[in-house]
């Protein structure tokens, strides 16, 4: 494989690593705080999809040597505080989290499908990173469908955690 493409999927594996890791500190956050038992069910299965993303791509960085993102540490943090505050603000922002991240991550998978498409690689990592598009998609129609009420505030929100979700792929591809 050409150094630019081992390159790239490297950073696809940290990047998606990155992703899976805050993801489980958001619904674990929601799922800690959350007081509706039907709710934290439903999170829980989330997150159990969630983490066998996360235990691919950390299998892959093993088999790749690809570092992980350098701001871990920051991703913990922020994705439970993320989860915490939406757990705290009520089921709708839970919902309106979900539908956010998962938006942006639907759409971030889908660029990495159709580069490895393109480039014709690798199309075992292809057609995982497919799966796992699917279950992220699942989870956001979950969210859309759940969602209450999608006021002024909940909109800002949700415009909000789409950009920060945005700025944490941008950054975890590099650093």
């Amino acid at each position: 494989m050409q150094d630019k493409n081992k390159n790239k999927i490297q950073e696809m594996i940290r990047v998606n690593h990155a992703g899976e890791f805050g993801a489980q500190k958001i619904y674990n956050a929601q799922i800690k705080y959350s007081k509706n038992e039907r709710l934290k069910k439903k999170l829980k299965n989330i997150a159990d999809e969630e983490l066998v993303h996360l235990n691919y791509f950390e299998k892959e960085m093993i088999a790749t040597r690809t570092r992980p993102t350098l701001m871990r540490p920051i991703w913990d943090f922020g994705g439970s505080l993320l989860g915490a505050i939406t757990s705290f603000m009520g089921e709708n922002y839970v919902h309106a989290c979900t539908e956010a991240v998962e938006e942006v991550i639907v759409e971030h998978y889908k660029q990495q499908i159709l580069y490895l498409k393109k480039n014709k690689l690798n199309k075992e990592f292809r057609l995982k990173i497919k799966k796992f598009c699917d279950d992220e998609d699942n989870h956001k129609k979950y969210a859309e469908s759940n969602l209450v009420d999608s006021d002024f505030k909940v909109n800002l929100f949700k415009e909000f955690t789409r950009n920060l979700t945005k700025a944490a792929i941008k950054i975890s591809k590099k650093i």
